[in-house]
């Protein structure tokens, strides 16, 4: 029997039990199927009797996800009878292990991974916890940002969080669990001849056109960047871009895009370039849409005050 797997993670206190409760909770959601919490930390929110009763859910208690191997797992799956798992992982700890030699049992099969932070504590946890920021949100599906208030950075959270992992999807809610809705904001005039992207402003350009690549569709840019990568077969296409300090200081990651319409083998590596040309929106191999760039003209130029790209 195949039993859906939920993986709620994120760090101390930001709401992982609130979540897993709330969704239990839900009668949409829950018919009665027997719930199984496997749970690795143990926060000021519980799983009481009665939450326990109501929503015929038990729980399993361990203090390290390290332990939880696959013989574990088998053990838990032939003594209990359950139709579903939930996994609340500790907020220091790397839940990517379960992803590692096999570790999931079959029958386990992930339904979601779900991350919840907590948005008025995000750029302390971001400038100073990085590793574990970045633990959770490279292999999430959804983040949940709560207790998002008047005084928090929309564009810093999507613009770093998305850094780490373009295709998450993000929710935020304020401090009554209503969802927050943000008008679209327009970084760059789109109506300008030629977008120039300052050296100051290529995450945020990065950012934005991974998110919104149609509106980029045709559109002429000029933007500085250097060789990153080759693509195989091609002698008038590579990747160029630049590079940002996504997790930490050893976790330094190119972000770039196609260019279309220069001569590989003069391109030099470690140069910048100041490129023109015009954006396309094209499908890629996963059948999402992603911008690439048809070079008019490329100069070399001079390396960017601060080589590293940031997100706010």
């Amino acid at each position: 029997m195949i039993k859906p797997l939920y993986i709620v993670s994120g760090l101390l206190d930001s709401g992982k039990t609130s979540l897993i409760k709330e969704t239990l909770y839900n009668p949409r959601f829950n018919e009665g199927e027997r719930t199984l919490i496997l749970s690795f930390e143990d926060g000021e929110e519980t799983y009481d009797d009665k939450f326990l009763s109501d929503t015929n859910s038990f729980v399993i208690y361990m203090d390290s996800i390290t332990k939880l191997t696959r013989e574990k797992m088998v053990e838990i799956d032939n003594k209990y009878s359950f139709e579903r798992v939930f996994i609340e992982c500790n907020g220091i700890e790397d839940e990517r292990i379960l992803f590692s030699e096999e570790r999931l049992i079959p029958n386990w099969e992930v339904a979601q991974i779900l991350t919840t932070v907590d948005a008025s504590m995000f750029k302390l946890q971001i400038n100073n916890l990085k590793q574990f920021v970045f633990n959770h949100i490279s292999i999430t599906e959804c983040a949940i940002f709560n207790r998002f208030g008047n005084d928090d950075d929309y564009l810093f959270i999507r613009n770093n969080i998305k850094a780490i992992n373009p295709r998450v999807e993000l929710i935020f809610e304020d401090n009554n669990h209503e969802v927050v809705e943000f008008d679209d904001v327009e970084l760059f005039d789109l109506n300008q001849d030629i977008i120039d992207i300052s050296d100051f402003n290529y995450g945020l350009w990065y950012m934005d056109a991974g998110d919104n690549p149609n509106k980029y569709e045709n559109k002429k840019i000029r933007i500085k960047v250097k060789y990153l990568e080759e693509i195989k077969g091609y002698d008038t296409a590579c990747i160029m871009g630049r590079e940002a300090m996504v997790c930490c200081a050893d976790d330094i990651q190119p972000i770039g895009l196609t260019v279309i319409g220069i001569k590989t083998k003069e391109i030099k590596e470690d140069t910048y370039y100041s490129i023109e040309g015009t954006i396309h929106a094209i499908d890629d191999e996963d059948g999402y849409k992603t911008c690439v760039l048809y070079a008019d003209k490329i100069v070399e130029s001079l390396k960017p005050e601060n080589e590293l790209v940031y997100f706010n």
